[in-house]
């Protein structure tokens, strides 16, 4: 697109990559409510209780369980003690997606590091991490449906983008210990192989326990964790 003189137009040129870019960064979705903690016992026994009631009424019916007035029954306070600790609804469900995978995170780590103290060759080590996300994602379930769902269709994308990165931390971390024990492992790329092994673990998570319409059902559900680990050694060249 060319004007009248044959310039092409400020609005028509291409940005030059060799600038910095003048964009600001993604703002946290969870800043706020890392900047504002409840401070007095009180204040931080009740915020707990809202969080639990929170999670019980997500786990019992989803999203649609989850309102205001049912929360507050469930905790035993009043609707307007709630919103003096979140403006609104999103906010609270924010908290509680914070507050699950953060612990997650914590209880995944002390695991690895428990492991890792073991000093577990490869093969036993990947039947208890296989063993560990099947079973928490089991006792889990009914939740990790309803924060998932609730993160996948928010209407904010610095919101989703956070709550990926969130899910992320723990794959990483898993993927650092194992790519560290690449002498163990039979593939050409152990360190490509593991980043294949993470995806996969977390795809077979979704379709037989988190959706709640698998895609496949399987005749004897309780052997996919058994299948999934006999897969994972066959790639990896693991053995017995």
């Amino acid at each position: 697109m060319r004007s009248e003189e044959g310039r092409t137009p400020p609005s028509a040129r291409r940005p030059d990559p060799r600038r910095p870019s003048r964009a600001k960064p993604d703002p946290d979705p969870f800043e706020r409510l890392r900047q504002n903690p409840p401070r007095q016992a009180r204040s931080r026994e009740t915020f707990l209780r809202i969080l639990a009631a929170t999670d019980s009424l997500l786990e019992e019916g989803g999203l649609d369980a989850a309102t205001i007035p049912a929360i507050a029954e469930r905790a035993g306070v009043s609707v307007g003690v709630i919103y003096r600790r979140f403006p609104d609804k999103d906010n609270l469900l924010r908290a509680a997606y914070q507050r699950f995978f953060e612990r997650a995170e914590e209880m995944n780590l002390a695991a690895l590091n428990s492991l890792g103290v073991m000093k577990l060759p490869l093969n036993r080590l990947m039947r208890a991490l296989v063993r560990g996300a099947f079973e928490g994602n089991r006792r889990k379930r009914e939740l990790l449906r309803a924060l998932l769902q609730y993160a996948r269709t928010h209407r904010d994308p610095n919101f989703r983008r956070a709550a990926m990165e969130m899910n992320r931390k723990t794959m990483r971390a898993v993927s650092v210990v194992l790519t560290a024990m690449h002498d163990q492992i039979a593939h050409p790329d152990p360190e490509r192989a593991v980043e294949f092994v993470m995806v996969t673990i977390g795809a077979i998570l979704h379709a037989t326990i988190i959706e709640e319409e698998p895609l496949f059902a399987f005749r004897d559900p309780d052997a996919v964790e058994e299948e999934t680990t006999r897969m994972i050694f066959a790639y990896l060249g693991i053995r017995e």
